[in-house]
């Protein structure tokens, strides 16, 4: 078992590093990718935004969906993340995590990590770290 894991995550990518302490050179483990987050909204929802009538007078108006059909992205990568987080955990491949993602990004992986993984959390970095190298991470540990 490696001792700690740093999960480094945006939206749309992830990447997890294992380290015996945190000063040790990182070592990659495995990366995800999630292509439905880079897409624009009106390419992930119906070809035409909804249209509604005013509650008073002939008017009408489209729906923007786009920032929901986004979050719904956001979170289901993030699922995805746990998902094979709680797993390694299960199997025991690492004692402790440290997470690296912008704060949003930060906020939907915590809403989605079950109650051993989040115990499993030793330090959280509220930055975007994924188009960073393996030693520029390092430097970034707490």
């Amino acid at each position: 078992m490696t001792d700690m894991w740093i999960l480094v995550a945006d939206s749309s990518a992830a990447r997890i590093y294992a380290a015996r302490h945190r000063r040790a050179p990182l070592e990659f483990v495995d990366s995800l990718a999630h292509e439905a987050s880079r897409l624009h909204p009106r390419d992930l929802g119906t070809d035409v935004p909804g249209r509604v009538h005013d509650r008073f007078g002939p008017g009408r108006h489209s729906l923007d969906s786009g920032p929901a059909i986004k979050a719904e992205e956001r979170l289901r990568f993030a699922r995805e993340i746990a998902s094979q987080l709680t797993e390694a955990q299960r199997l025991k491949k690492f004692g402790s995590l440290v997470v690296m993602a912008g704060p949003t990004f930060l906020g939907n992986l915590r809403e989605c990590f079950p109650k051993t993984l989040a115990e499993a959390v030793v330090a959280e970095v509220p930055k975007d770290l994924v188009a960073q190298d393996a030693d520029a991470i390092r430097e970034h540990l707490p």
